[in-house]
């Protein structure tokens, strides 16, 4: 049990570290249209938000799994 959760938090950290890599080169775009008819940033931030919260919380799910994984001495 212990090692499949410190392989599925691993998994979310690696998870979590991919989403915000795809979003900082640009391959995962939630923004494009928002972007694309927007006057001021406060639109295109909140586009952002959903994907950004997604990836933080993933990669907070993999360092929970992993620091309650351990065993106490």
């Amino acid at each position: 049990m212990r090692s499949a959760r410190l392989f599925a938090g691993w998994l979310c950290i690696a998870l979590g570290f991919g989403l915000v890599i795809l979003l900082g080169l640009g391959i995962l775009d939630p923004t494009r249209d928002a972007a694309a008819h927007a006057t001021s940033a406060t639109p295109v931030l909140i586009a952002l938000m959903p994907s950004v919260a997604v990836g933080l919380t993933v990669f907070a799910l993999g360092l929970w799994l992993l620091a309650t994984g351990k065993k106490k001495r």
